[in-house]
């Protein structure tokens, strides 16, 4: 028994070099500063569509890392480009893609498009593939998301934020 409880310990401590304790991959994110206005609007409402039909719709499924990139660039889009803090982030992208798998044949119209939107990422720098140092991935991450989503809920100067 403990021999078993041991190797079970060095399987698991051997699968914590690629993923963080919460299961996350981290990639490498592309360049998004390129994309604004309405065309990181639109970009955005694509990528988030596609992380929720990638998840829920059957034949449509993405890697951990797919996944990673799916959603940590929805991110660097609403906090980094369009400064858009969580709740009108989850209000004006999530919650219509939820609505979205309501509608027959979202999945059917939706799912193809999910290839080329990870396409597109990885032309824009991204990549599909883990990082080699998960735990330094964990910390530019988790930094670089705490800047955004400051810089994202604090109105700038002469503009007043709302709830």
């Amino acid at each position: 028994m403990f021999k078993k409880m041991i190797m079970v310990g060095l399987v698991l401590a051997a699968g914590m070099g690629q993923t963080a304790a919460d299961g996350k991959i981290y990639v490498q994110l592309p360049d998004l500063s390129g994309y604004s206005g309405t065309e990181a609007k639109t970009f955005l409402k694509e990528v988030v569509l596609a992380n929720v039909v990638s998840s829920n719709c059957a034949g449509y499924e993405i890697t951990d890392e797919e996944w990673s990139l799916l959603t940590d660039s929805a991110d660097l889009l609403a906090y980094g480009q369009l400064k858009l803090a969580v709740g009108p982030y989850d209000d004006q992208y999530y919650k219509p893609a939820f609505a979205a798998l309501d509608a027959p044949g979202t999945c059917e119209a939706e799912g193809p498009k999910v290839e080329a939107v990870l396409n597109q990422l990885v032309k824009d720098g991204g990549s599909r593939e883990a990082l080699p140092d998960q735990a330094t991935a964990y910390e530019e991450w988790r930094a670089l998301m705490d800047r955004l989503q400051a810089e994202a809920e604090t109105p700038t100067p002469g503009e007043t934020k709302t709830k």
